[in-house]
């Protein structure tokens, strides 16, 4: 069942931009497991399926972990290696992240890695360990949003108060596969799910640069899908 994702304007536009100074290439696929073997999918759809947050608190002090998956929408990256299509590949890796934040703050309330990240060709077994860690870069935009609407009387009915809330965040690391290194960036950007917050689902963007003999374009690859973290 498809489920939509709001996905925060600040910075989109910086990094679609981005995406499309990459190299012409195909889409990946769906579907497997990666990371720390868990089913994504499942783990996925059991986030969304806490519904956005309507009780979104003025206060945040709490560790999310999950996973992202990503598939490579255009060029190529040679820190894939020969084994890995990178046009067929899905890349999953497992999220840790630490959000202390309260309303009306200016300062990065994220913090935390991406690990354990693998590309795999879809429909094969042919599998990649990209070894390396993403980290919150605090250096790029980082927010979280909460929007307040009151409780309103329609037709003689009353409507209770919805607090929702809103997040985005950016994590670079260097990858290496083989002698390969690659440095990625990416943006995850979405709303939180569940009761107080206790859920982020959305949607991962961003790419990867050749260190060794890297094009001239800015991602060598461009990256694209989604992830989901819980408490």
């Amino acid at each position: 069942m498809s489920k939509k994702i709001l996905v925060p304007v600040a910075s989109i536009g910086l990094m679609m931009g981005l995406l499309g100074c990459t190299t012409s290439g195909g889409g990946a696929g769906a579907g497997g497991a990666g990371g720390g073997g868990q089913d994504f999918e499942t783990a996925y759809d059991a986030a969304t399926a806490r519904a956005p947050t309507s009780d979104m608190p003025t206060s945040l002090d709490a560790n999310y972990t999950g996973q992202f998956k990503v598939g490579v929408n255009q060029g190529t990256a040679k820190v894939f290696g020969t084994n890995v299509n990178p046009q067929m590949a899905e890349i999953v890796g497992d999220l840790d992240i630490d959000v202390d934040w309260t309303d009306g703050q200016a300062a990065n309330p994220f913090s935390g890695t991406a690990s354990n990240i693998v590309a795999t060709e879809a429909g094969t077994t042919n599998s990649v360990a990209l070894n390396g860690q993403l980290a919150v870069d605090n250096s790029m935009p980082a927010s979280i949003s909460r929007v307040h609407t009151p409780s309103q009387v329609i037709a003689g009915h009353t409507i209770p108060e919805v607090n929702t809330g809103a997040f985005l965040f950016h994590m670079t690391g260097r990858l290496e596969n083989g002698g390969e290194e690659g440095d990625a960036t990416v943006q995850l950007g979405g709303n939180f799910f569940g009761p107080g917050g206790n859920a982020m689902v959305g949607a991962v963007s961003g790419g990867i640069k050749d260190v060794n003999n890297p094009g001239p374009q800015i991602f060598d690859a461009g990256l694209g899908g989604t992830f989901y973290a819980t408490q």
